[in-house]
């Protein structure tokens, strides 16, 4: 059984496990700092864009959960963004998750995306954009098995890929 949950003190040992097997691959969502933060600032962190407390410049708030298994082990992370900003309507979306790398290609990030669906619902948020490089099949994929539908692509300046943007209805 498998469920979203917001990080608790209790699963930082959970937590250094699944950064140390990402190894030197970007961590995805990357809002945070998560490999050099300490897992007490990072919690501090979570909390912080949750409530919107003290966001530094170009920031908006956020809800991070941890996708975990019967045991608690760390399967994935997410982030629900409450809404968007010019830059995340372009290339960032609602949602961003990650699976660790060593549970991919089970279908878990398609679970952890439905889940996270309905937690956007009940933040109100009726249409959610989501975004993926173009190189990136597993993850359109992925949003297109939640009802995901191509809008259009454009290019992310900033990281030299093009992005495609998908809407998800909720209602």
């Amino acid at each position: 059984m498998y469920k979203l949950i917001k990080p608790q003190k209790k699963h930082k040992k959970a937590f250094i496990s699944y950064i140390e097997e990402w190894g030197m691959e970007s961590i995805t969502p990357v809002t945070f700092d998560l490999k050099n933060e300490t897992y007490e600032t990072l919690l501090d962190r979570f909390h912080q864009a949750k409530h919107d407390l003290n966001l530094p410049s170009g920031y908006i708030p956020e809800s991070n959960y941890f996708f975990v298994d019967e045991d608690e082990k760390i399967i994935g992370c997410v982030n629900i963004r409450h809404h968007l900003d010019e830059v995340l309507y372009r290339i960032r979306g609602h949602i961003a998750y990650g699976i660790r790398p060593s549970r991919r290609g089970e279908g878990l990030a398609s679970m952890m995306l439905e889940v996270a669906l309905k937690k956007a619902k009940k933040l109100g948020i009726d249409r959610v954009l989501m975004v993926t490089d173009k190189n990136n099949i597993a993850s359109a994929k992925v949003i297109q098995a939640n009802g995901g539908i191509l809008s259009n692509e454009t290019y992310d300046m900033t990281d030299h890929e093009v992005i495609q943007r998908y809407w998800i209805d909720l209602n």
